[in-house]
């Protein structure tokens, strides 16, 4: 039995084979005086070679990385994998069984919450077990997200640079491997809390995505998940996969300080006139608000402020001071990069 503050699991983690069971994690409230959160975990262990933690419902309204790592493991086989996958479909369980963004039993945002600990509730508790145990068992780690019920996404790999050059260019390897047909690029900054930097710390590869969103299972973006996460299985030595469609050439766009925010700073109806993924120039029309109480007024007008690319777009047309309608990203070169 291992056990981590109030997290503690039976489950075999390091013999060769498959198999499923659960994490459970001890929490006192009127609803669970007198059980356990059982968060589910999988592994597909074969012969020598890397281990690669896999991960989906980090944020519980995320789906389409979950559908892939359910998709993983009932396909794959011990005798396929060289080395081991550790999968953790649902991340966040109580998010995920409750279809939010965020914990209901403790308001506990995954990803803003590592390297977490053992007293802080839940979500704390599962990141601080995910940290000490699993983290330090993985060689590489992706990461599956998607826009939620919120937003929507251009299909992207995401990519955080940090201080270490050489695990940077390992991760911008692993990014080409997955091949999606943008990269998000942003910096590790040092306030921590998420688990790019959790990965980082520790000198693991690391690799997370934003495949669609607005609360569905795209089936195109699912496509471009599953490809690429067997495409990156592949380049971290765990699968031999043949006829693979190849990778595309991806473009990396800023996710950084440097990306556009059009922000509303009125309540009101808000019509886009862009798409995601679409190219523009600097004063392209990007959104009218209107006035959701003065009938025929126009609050504003938002306009890009540079040239980029549409890379999020707001899923709800009704809008309050804050709200961001859309993020224009610029394209980044590779030489940039590093």
């Amino acid at each position: 039995m291992l056990t981590h503050g109030p997290v503690s699991t039976a489950f075999d983690f390091d013999s060769r084979g498959k198999r499923a069971g659960f994490i459970d994690v001890a929490h006192s409230s009127n609803e669970l005086a007198f059980s356990v959160i059982r968060v589910p975990v999988g592994v597909i262990a074969g012969g020598e070679g890397p281990t690669v933690l896999l991960t989906a419902g980090n944020h519980g309204d995320e789906y389409e990385g979950q559908a892939i790592l359910h998709r993983l493991m009932q396909e794959l086989t011990p005798d396929r994998v060289a080395g081991r996958l550790i999968l953790m479909p649902a991340l966040n369980t109580p998010a995920v069984m409750a279809r939010t963004r965020v914990s209901p039993l403790d308001d506990g945002n995954m990803n803003r919450i590592f390297p977490g600990d053992t007293a802080s509730g839940p979500t704390a508790a599962i990141a601080s077990f995910v940290d000490t145990h699993l983290l330090s068992r993985a060689d590489a780690v992706l990461d599956f997200h998607s826009g939620g019920t919120a937003t929507d996404y251009v299909d992207c790999g995401f990519l955080c640079l940090g201080p270490d050059a050489g695990l940077n260019a390992a991760n911008l390897d692993l990014a080409d491997a997955f091949g999606a047909p943008f990269t998000m690029v942003c910096p590790i900054d040092g306030s921590g809390g998420d688990f790019d930097t959790a990965a980082h710390r520790r000198g693991v590869r690391f690799l997370s995505c934003e495949l669609g969103g607005i609360g569905r299972v795209s089936p195109d973006s699912f496509e471009v998940g599953w490809n690429g996460t067997l495409r990156a299985l592949h380049h971290l030595g765990c699968i031999a996969q043949p006829g693979l469609p190849a990778p595309a050439t991806t473009r990396f766009i800023d996710a950084g300080s440097a990306a556009g925010f059009a922000t509303a700073a009125h309540h009101g109806l808000a019509m886009l006139h862009v798409r995601l993924g679409q190219e523009v120039a600097a004063g392209t029309p990007l959104a009218t608000l209107f006035d959701a109480h003065n009938f025929g007024e126009i609050r504003a007008e938002f306009t890009a402020r540079e040239a980029g690319i549409v890379s999020i777009v707001r899923r709800n047309p009704m809008v309050r001071p804050g709200d961001h309608l859309c993020v224009i990203s610029a394209e980044i070169s590779r030489s940039a990069l590093l």
